[in-house]
């Protein structure tokens, strides 16, 4: 069984962690994977194990005939088709239909705004509706069969792969951090007025996905006056590195469907604060019922960070418990396996 995973570029991004962690496990399980991206600068290629095949076709336009005809070249070649992210997954799906691709297309499906939006994009309801869905969440997963009346259907949560570091004891804690690209779903603005309350530095890792609200986020931090307290760093290519150098972090998102950052304190033993959005939060609101909040009371947040400050545990059995890898990837090829066979 040859698996293709298909995304349009290797960046930082929680669908982009994805695909590079579920390649490596696939490799690690002796499946037969290769990696086809859209660009020829792929930022975190370096994370792919060198064994795995990485084809690379640059477009030149988002639908050209003759590139179409190459990729269905490639696309033939394969037994799946594992598709990441909507955009990439029409283009992928107009080629199977246009030169009658034989391999099975799964559409992976890691939409962040399902909570507050469930619109279906054009035509995915009808000629382009996906035979095979993964959703990373159950509002996902129920999105596909209610709105697209997909009967494939599977759920694959998110999973990041935990990462060792030889960490200084000695270091001085930064202050806080939030993890996430910027754009108004993210509500990084909610962070930078809580940090601002606290008096404390806060780091924002994420690239801009969003110029306008960037700029508004600049604004506030001017209006707040505390320039000097709040920090960017736009190309991180290795967060869980960075992570043990704070304090606590901060998730507070309007809608997510992982969120893979919080998976990501978890693995870094890094105590936070959080929206209650995504199956991640609904799952651990349980184990750290303290750590989430409802609702954009400041005063809430700030009454939180002492329970947060205080918090001493290791998480480490928390993150293998419902963030294992080897479950995590005998899960997927578990959903190849019915793939195949149907």
């Amino acid at each position: 069984m040859r698996i293709l995973q298909v995304i349009d570029k290797l960046s930082v991004g929680g669908a982009e962690r994805v695909c590079i962690d579920l390649s490596n496990l696939l490799l690690a399980n002796n499946v037969d994977i290769s990696v086809l991206t859209f660009t020829n600068h792929d930022e975190l290629e370096w994370q792919l194990n060198d064994n795995i095949s990485i084809v690379k076709y640059e477009r030149k336009s988002k639908f050209n005939f003759f590139s179409a005809i190459e990729i269905s070249k490639i696309l033939n070649n394969y037994d799946i088709i594992h598709v990441h992210m909507r955009h990439v997954y029409r283009y992928i799906k107009l080629i199977s239909l246009i030169f009658r691709i034989k391999a099975k297309i799964v559409f992976h499906d890691h939409y962040g705004s399902i909570e507050i939006d469930k619109s279906v994009p054009f035509l995915f309801n009808s000629i382009l509706k996906p035979k095979y869905y993964i959703g990373v969440s159950k509002e996902l997963v129920s999105w596909g069969n209610n709105a697209l009346k997909v009967k494939n259907t599977f759920l694959l949560s998110n999973i990041i792969v935990k990462k060792s570091f030889v960490l200084n004891q000695l270091t001085t804690k930064k202050g806080i951090v939030i993890v996430g690209n910027i754009k108004p779903v993210k509500n990084q603005l909610f962070a930078i007025k809580l940090a601002a309350k606290l008096n404390e530095n806060l780091t924002i890792i994420g690239k801009i996905h969003d110029k306008d609200y960037y700029q508004k986020l600049k604004l506030e931090i001017k209006e707040l006056g505390v320039n000097d307290n709040v920090n960017f760093i736009f190309n991180s290519e290795n967060v869980q590195e960075l992570l043990p150098e704070f304090k606590f972090g901060l998730m507070t998102s309007f809608s997510e469907s992982g969120p893979l950052v919080l998976i990501e304190y978890i693995a870094q033993n890094l105590p936070f604060l959080s929206t209650n959005t995504g199956d991640v939060s609904q799952l651990l609101t349980h184990e750290f019922p303290d750590f989430f909040l409802n609702d954009f009371d400041l005063d809430k947040w700030i009454e939180s960070v002492k329970k947060v400050n205080t918090f001493d545990e290791d998480f480490e059995s928390i993150y293998y418990k419902y963030f294992s890898p080897k479950d995590y990837i005998n899960k997927c090829i578990s959903i190849y396996q019915k793939i195949k066979n149907f």
